[in-house]
């Protein structure tokens, strides 16, 4: 019976790996077709800026930035926001009543007073103790929000929303360093859409081992440190194939909590976000989705091609093993909490193909990893495995992930997205990670996914906890 069951097993993983590498080259048409698309119709930065900094139709935008335990990284990252380039936007910093001396460095480093402020409580959120603003007028887009611990980053963005005045907001992380541009990037994509836009996703890098300078990264590279490095990889490959793919069909997986901007008026509506979700960038996006179709509305998610966001990644075990946990549960609370969604073509290509192929080859797939682990040691013992055909899937799924790093590799080339500081020693990085990875990076991963779905399922109480920062390299 067994050995039935190793072969049976055996003729899923391969038709599994197949569809699998079979939706990626999709993917990678998709992608060099959004990115054509965007090349024809999208102007260079300066023909953007020069058409939207003078004119009265261009939206206002609030930037929402919760914080937790963030003293390391604080200041660089309010100087970053600070920096950045449009007409008309404000910068909401959410403390989170943290615990070290990050309220007490925003208060000195920008001459903070408490203020009177009209909130609306328009969605969720724990308390607000105080609001605060500066008293030099250098710094008078910032706003601190100062509230009663909420636990996790939703609750955070919950009570920047409360604050918000404006018709569009972006989420991010406080420890990003945004690209000057990237408003005007974004907010190109909204206001020259046919169909009203809701959402819209910003390519996002890692910031580590970049040389950064009065707020900005002024020297991109590919991290030293291999942590990041993998990490690096996997976002490259994350934006330029998968996300710029499925923005071709309008069905985001996501638009990411590190840097995102959203309708107000439609996150409202929808509720917010879940403040106790460990998921919230997914959450909200497809809580939108689903008031849209409920009621029948077009609607538009657009995917940012160029970066307009740099991240500090984990760069030890610890972090990045916590980081992921949290990652993958939540991925297993937007299964069950937008069950209804799953192959449910009533919500669109979203419901339809996106979120089924979520759930098949990316929730799935760690528990098939483990059954496929625990047979393979099983009939290693047994001296029943076919080691011939072992080899063949093996190398197959190999090479495939070479040839996906070659073509992200000629994407970023093609289109400039990053000006890489010595490209061709961070191309050789990148191929480094892409030969090494499956042999110890994936099995972090997959590891770290297995342990968020039985915390999810045990129901252990999860709490958010920001990754330790380091800080990045400054001239």
């Amino acid at each position: 019976m067994w050995v039935t069951f190793y072969h049976i097993f055996g003729i899923v993983v391969f038709s599994y790996s197949i569809v699998l590498m079979t939706s990626y080259v999709i993917l990678v048409f998709m992608s060099r077709q959004a990115q054509n698309q965007q090349d024809i119709n999208v102007p260079d930065d300066e023909t953007i800026k020069y058409m939207m900094q003078g004119s009265p139709l261009t939206p206002a935008v609030s930037i929402i930035a919760p914080a937790f335990n963030e003293e390391v990284t604080i200041i660089d990252n309010v100087n970053s926001l600070l920096q950045i380039d449009y007409p008309d936007y404000e910068i909401i910093i959410v403390n989170d009543e943290s615990t070290d001396r990050t309220m007490e460095l925003l208060i000195n480093e920008y001459k903070l007073v408490e203020v009177p402020y009209d909130i609306a409580m328009r969605v969720p959120s724990k308390p607000i103790k105080r609001v605060l603003k500066s008293t030099d007028e250098r710094y008078s887009k910032l706003i601190v929000v100062d509230k009663a611990h909420g636990g996790r980053k939703a609750d955070g963005s919950n009570a920047g929303i409360n604050v918000c005045s404006n018709k569009y907001f972006v989420c991010t992380d406080v420890d990003c360093i945004i690209e000057p541009m990237a408003l005007y990037r974004m907010m190109w994509l909204v206001i020259n859409s046919h169909k009203p836009v809701i959402g819209v996703g910003a390519t996002m890098l890692m910031s580590n081992g970049c040389l950064v300078e009065d707020g900005r990264v002024t020297e991109p590279m590919v991290p030293n440190m291999l942590f990041p490095m993998f990490q690096q990889l996997e976002y490259l490959r994350s934006f330029f194939i998968g996300k710029i793919g499925w923005s071709r069909i309008n069905a985001l997986p996501n638009i990411s909590g590190g840097f995102g901007l959203f309708d107000t008026d439609i996150a409202v509506k929808s509720g917010g976000y879940d403040s106790m979700s460990m998921a919230e960038d997914v959450d909200i996006m497809l809580r939108m989705v689903t008031y849209m179709n409920n009621n029948g509305f077009e609607y538009q998610l657009a995917q940012v091609p160029k970066v307009c966001c740099w991240t500090e990644g984990p760069s030890n075990l610890k972090s990045l093993t916590r980081q992921r946990i949290r990652w993958a549960r939540g991925l297993f609370e937007i299964v069950i909490n937008h069950k209804k969604l799953f192959f449910n073509p009533s919500y669109g290509v979203i419901g339809g193909i996106m979120l089924p192929y979520i759930f098949i080859f990316e929730f799935i797939a760690p528990i098939l990893e483990l059954i496929g682990v625990i047979m393979l040691i099983y009939f290693t013992i047994k001296g029943g495995v076919n080691w011939n055909t072992s080899g063949i899937v093996f190398g197959m799924v190999y090479s495939f992930s070479l040839f996906m790093t070659s073509f992200v590799i000629l994407s970023d080339n093609k289109a400039k997205a990053v000006n890489w500081k010595h490209k061709k020693i961070s191309y050789i990085k990148l191929i480094i990670a892409t030969i090494i990875e499956p042999f110890m990076y994936h099995p972090i991963v997959t590891y770290s996914s297995l342990v968020g779905y039985w915390r999810f399922i045990r129901n252990k109480a999860a709490v958010w906890a920001p990754i330790q920062r380091t800080g990045v390299k400054k001239k």
